[in-house]
């Protein structure tokens, strides 16, 4: 049997509204999609498969929830994870990897909404989201740090796997862009040598 051109255009993964489970995250109204999200629409790939971090992706949050429990007062902090949602405003809604939150700023009790205060502290592994033709994975990292920034989060990490890179942003100071084997605050009390602290538990060699 012979498809026609419309009917193609009917089912191709374009033209296919794509559903909200999709969607990463929202930035100035516009919706950012789980990278691999194409897949999912034309039926090669199930959600599920996209969505889930990888081993290296996982291990290193693992790995930095442990030291993040170990220095930090436990009374003082709650450590989101698990892609934490954060609402800055209307159509900006992002997603973070960590969120260490000042305890004595959260609203007590939580509800099943997203955040709605500035984490102290958000680290970010690499970027999960499809960019679109018109916007570059330099440009996204720059423009989610700085809308977080704004929103009154006090550092912005993002651990980079394949550079093996650390960007560190503050407001109103120069962004740092250093390597894995150099040692990063997190916070006062609480710093992190990266390069080692991944090869002493086999997940880099």
């Amino acid at each position: 049997m012979s498809v026609t051109p419309r009917e193609q255009s009917r089912n191709s993964p374009a033209s296919r509204k794509v559903p909200s489970s999709l969607i990463y995250e929202e930035i100035n109204g516009t919706p950012y999609y789980y990278k691999g999200y194409r897949s999912v629409l034309s039926r090669q790939k199930t959600q599920e498969e996209i969505i889930g971090a990888s081993a290296l992706q996982s291990a290193i949050v693992s790995l930095l929830i442990h030291v993040l429990y170990k220095f930090l007062p436990f009374n003082d902090y709650l450590i989101a994870t698990n892609e934490p949602g954060l609402h800055l405003a209307v159509g900006n809604n992002l997603s973070n990897d960590i969120a260490v939150f000042d305890q004595h700023a959260l609203p007590t009790p939580l509800d099943d909404k997203f955040f709605s205060v500035p984490p102290r502290v958000v680290i970010e592994i690499d970027v999960k989201i499809e960019l679109p033709a018109n916007v570059s994975e330099t440009e996204y990292v720059y423009d989610k740090t700085q809308k977080m920034l704004d929103f009154g989060v006090q550092k912005v990490i993002w651990i980079l796997t394949k550079t093996r890179k650390t960007l560190i942003a503050q407001p109103d100071q120069h962004w740092i862009l250093t390597n894995w084997d150099d040692i990063i605050e997190i916070l006062p009390g609480c710093t992190v040598d990266l390069l080692p602290l991944l090869k002493s538990k086999g997940v880099i060699l």
